[in-house]
């Protein structure tokens, strides 16, 4: 059942599936050689990370995010890591600066939007990274609950060519660099303009 979630947000983020297509079970299920019910736990799951919209009745539908929606999430996440910036000491250790420079340099190795999965991947690990430079644990716990949305993010990415792999290696340095001056408010700074634009 993961793989056909994974294969459904895939082509979802791609654009296979646009906005407000209707998911019909049967043929997804005859299209990945699964059950008609693995394709509903898998449906039931992305719908959980808001992707895709359910209604009693008419069954499952890819759902539609308007460029403010997408903008209302940026907003969301650049408050959660600038409030967690106020947390944390500055400046960062060697060794987790290293690490943030290492996994945005992988991101400029991707190929996008083949490697869209694992761009997704190291933004995650790179931004849990600096969650976790600070003590607040209920501040991690918020930005993991509403982590899936990164997903949704990458929607307008991926559909309006945005994001070349090196755009988001670059991006991701530019946080690093705002870390380590050592000045909160240029981190946060840093961060707002990082998800504005996303």
């Amino acid at each position: 059942m993961d793989q056909v979630a994974h294969t459904i947000r895939r082509e979802i983020i791609l654009g296979t599936l646009d906005p407000g297509r209707h998911l019909v079970e049967k043929r997804l299920a005859e299209d990945l050689s699964v059950s008609r019910g693995t394709v509903r736990e898998a449906l039931t799951r992305l719908a959980s990370t808001g992707l895709v919209e359910s209604s009693a009745g008419s069954g499952h539908r890819v759902r539609y995010f308007s460029d403010d929606d997408i903008a209302e999430i940026g907003e969301v996440f650049a408050a959660l890591e600038g409030r967690a910036a106020l947390h944390t000491a500055f400046p960062l250790p060697e060794t987790v600066e290293k690490e943030l420079r290492a996994i945005a340099e992988r991101m400029r190795g991707l190929r996008l939007p083949e490697d869209v999965d694992e761009q997704m991947r190291l933004d995650r690990e790179f931004h849990g990274m600096l969650m976790s430079q600070q003590p607040k644990a209920k501040l991690v716990e918020a930005w993991q609950t509403l982590e899936p949305l990164i997903a949704v993010m990458m929607v307008p990415i991926m559909r309006r060519g945005l994001g070349s792999a090196a755009n988001q290696a670059d991006k991701h340095l530019l946080l690093v660099d705002a870390a380590m001056t050592g000045e909160r408010e240029m981190l946060i700074k840093a961060l707002e303009q990082h998800y504005y634009q996303a």
